[in-house]
This record gives C-alpha cells, sequence and structure tokens, in this order.
C-alpha cells in the first residue's frame, strides 16, 4: 500500500486533534487566555500540498509578505478567508492556493481534512485540507501576498534537530513559542500546531 493511501485510510481514524498542535502552541497557549474575542470568528482555509521529489515526500510553505497584520512576514500554508462566492471551506483553499502560488487543481487528489484551530490573536477559525500531487507542481508566486515559497521534505520534520523554541512577549510577559527551524525559516504558531497534528498523523503510517 502506498503512502497517499495509508494516510487516507489513516485519516479516516480518530485524528490526533488538539492534543498533537498544542505541543507547538506558543506559551502553551496560556497567553491566548488573555485574548477576549467578543464576536463570533471569521473563517478561513489553508492548503497542505504533498508531492513526491526524488523520491522523497515534500510539502509547501510560503512565507508571507510583509503587511500590519499580526501574521506579516510568518511562514504558512497558502490559505486565506472564506468568500461568499466559494462553495465551501474546501473550495477556499483551492481557491486561495491558486491565487497565492498558481496551484491548479486539476490534477489534485484530498487527501484528507485536519483538526480546525481557532486564532484568538486574528479571531479566525482555520480549516486545515490535505491534498496529494503525483509530481512536483508549477508554482506561480503572486508577490502581493506571498515573498516566497519553500519545499521542505516531509521526513525532515521527523528529526528532533528541526524542534526548537524562541521567546515572544505578550502585554508585558515572556513566553516560549515552540518551532520548527528550517533553512533558516521559524515555523510556528497556528502553522506549526497544524502541521504537527499532520506529523502525528504521518508517523502513524511509518510504524
Amino acid at each position: 500500500m502506498d503512502i497517499v493511501t495509508k494516510l487516507k485510510n489513516e485519516f479516516g481514524n480518530d485524528l490526533p486533534g488538539f492534543d498533537a498542535q498544542i505541543q507547538m502552541a506558543a506559551g502553551n497557549r496560556v497567553f491566548y487566555k488573555l485574548i477576549k474575542n467578543t464576536v463570533e470568528p471569521k473563517k478561513a482555509a489553508i492548503f497542505i500540498l504533498l508531492f513526491f521529489d526524488n523520491n522523497k515526500l515534500h510539502t509547501i510553505f510560503i512565507k508571507r509578505t510583509k503587511d500590519s497584520g499580526p501574521h506579516s512576514e510568518q511562514i504558512a500554508f497558502p490559505g486565506g478567508m472564506y468568500e461568499l462566492k466559494d462553495e465551501n471551506l474546501y473550495t477556499t483553499s483551492i481557491r486561495e492556493a491558486s491565487e497565492e502560488i498558481g496551484i491548479s487543481s486539476s490534477n489534485i487528489e484530498f487527501v484528507g481534512e485536519l483538526t480546525s484551530l481557532h486564532i484568538p490573536v486574528s479571531n479566525i477559525i482555520v480549516s486545515p485540507f490535505v491534498f496529494y500531487v503525483d509530481s512536483m507542481p508549477t508554482i506561480a508566486i503572486n508577490k502581493d501576498e506571498v515573498q516566497e515559497a519553500i519545499i521542505a521534505p516531509v521526513d525532515e520534520f521527523l528529526n528532533n534537530k528541526i524542534l526548537s523554541s524562541f521567546k515572544i512577549k505578550f502585554k508585558g510577559n515572556e513566553y516560549d513559542a515552540p518551532c520548527f527551524k528550517f533553512n533558516n525559516n521559524i515555523i510556528w504558531g497556528a502553522t506549526a500546531m497544524i502541521w504537527n497534528e499532520f506529523l502525528t498523523i504521518y508517523k502513524r503510517i511509518l510504524k
């Protein structure tokens, strides 16, 4: 049985969920309790693409452009806000991948949906969708939203040496922020939390 089929089967079982996500949560999410959201969260979706290159499973992260938002210049997955024209959040993830890095939906294969995650600092609930394509896709970066695309072998994240942390400040207090460090890129926050849930599933099929 190939890896993609195994992943699809594993997505049919109970997901690791928040137990896996919180392992990479900044401040163990303690400081998030200080953020009081009084309005209903907005909905968003992200697009996690898997593909083989040189017989190794890879994925694509992006580095966001600099702006005035809370996620400026962070490493993320392609994705964005749900729009009324979208049929559903699944459609949102595909549209955003097309807009941000030019990924075509014509030959991608749906693998599964990870656990949704609330991001209090921006009051967004993110739904992560995982897809597969059988070779490295052509990437066309939208420079208005993305600085660069970062191609990463999935197995690199199985090495504990890639795990690290740094300090962040929030309302005068300092907190540890777990992260993955890949080629001088710091992957943390919601992206690291969501990716850690995927890695937990991936490790299951490697046993």
